[in-house]
């Protein structure tokens, strides 16, 4: 069984990354679909942190699209920024969807 305390600060970190994610691509190509990342970011966070029921999956599953659809493009064009945010996305993507501690704190116990 798994530590919601501990489930919490690593959700809580999860969503902080998300959104200085959306920060840093709102600096690097500022753009309407940039400001709507963001609020979506934001939003997210907020489910995450509030432990609304299954939205660790919801939020790997939102994450894991855009990584999905662009990770052949940044290996072929050897993007190291968007490969390394890849790299940290799918490390979240794993957590929220098979990390003890997170699956306690969204009070699902397998």
């Amino acid at each position: 069984m798994g530590h919601s305390v501990n489930g919490r600060n690593l959700t809580a970190i999860i969503s902080g990354w998300l959104i200085l994610k959306s920060l840093l691509n709102l600096f690097l190509g500022f753009s309407l679909s940039n400001f709507i990342t963001l609020a979506v970011a934001l939003a997210l966070g907020y489910l995450l942190i509030t432990a609304k029921p299954y939205m660790n999956y919801v939020t790997a599953v939102l994450v894991a699209i855009p990584v999905v659809t662009n990770l052949w493009s940044n290996i072929t064009g050897f993007h190291l920024l968007y490969l390394a945010e890849a790299v940290v996305d799918i490390i979240c993507i794993i957590a929220l969807f098979l990390n003890k501690d997170i699956k306690e704190f969204f009070g699902q116990n397998n």
